[in-house]
């Protein structure tokens, strides 16, 4: 009895390991095939990138006329999937971004050539600003901070001048800003219901 349930535990384990393996090979495959967007058998359809008429999965790297690379992303069936990086001319990093299946997702980074932060953003699964979204001028000072829920202005909103003032300072709930707006707002006159006395 005893010998019985070892021989079906170790089939168990041999059955996990073998699916397992198969999953990282798959998954690594694409990883291997790297191709430069100057390729004429690159066309992009409705969103998805094919290549020699299939949507194309691997790496695509984009690059400067000087030859320098610009740009490298991960595509899984034609849509950006994994990472996306930019870099500038110089070698400096540009940005850092994240995608599923060609949506935004999780948090992207970007940088002035000089290294300075230039925006950072956060993203939920749907492609939408979610939570603290923060941009700075190329002197390092903010630009903004705002707050985001699924996409919709939510919380406190800073805005700022690029000597430091402050610009606007508001706060947004169910859609209506509270606050210091920082923009002139234009009305439409409508002379429909007033009554001349």
């Amino acid at each position: 009895m005893r010998i019985q349930q070892i021989k079906y535990l170790l089939l168990f384990i041999v059955l996990l390991v073998s699916c397992k393996s198969k999953e990282t090979r798959s998954a690594n495959s694409v990883d291997l095939i790297e191709k430069s967007r100057t390729d004429e058998s690159f066309t992009l359809k409705n969103g998805v990138l094919f290549y020699k008429n299939e949507p194309f999965s691997g790496i695509v790297n984009t690059f400067y006329n000087t030859g320098e690379l610009k740009s490298k992303s991960k595509y899984i069936l034609g849509k950006r999937d994994g990472f996306y990086k930019g870099w500038y001319t110089s070698g400096s990093k540009s940005f850092e971004r994240l995608y599923a299946s060609g949506v935004k997702f999780g948090v992207h980074v970007g940088w002035y050539e000089n290294g300075q932060s230039k925006f950072n953003y956060h993203f939920n699964g749907q492609g939408d600003y979610n939570g603290e979204l923060r941009e700075w001028y190329p002197n390092g000072q903010l630009y903004k901070v705002f707050n985001y829920k699924n996409g919709k202005e939510e919380g406190s909103q800073k805005m700022w001048q690029p000597n430091g003032k402050i610009r606007a300072n508001f706060v947004t709930k169910k859609g209506e800003r509270f606050g210091l707006i920082g923009l002139k707002k234009c009305y439409s006159v409508n002379i429909k219901n007033e009554v001349i006395q």
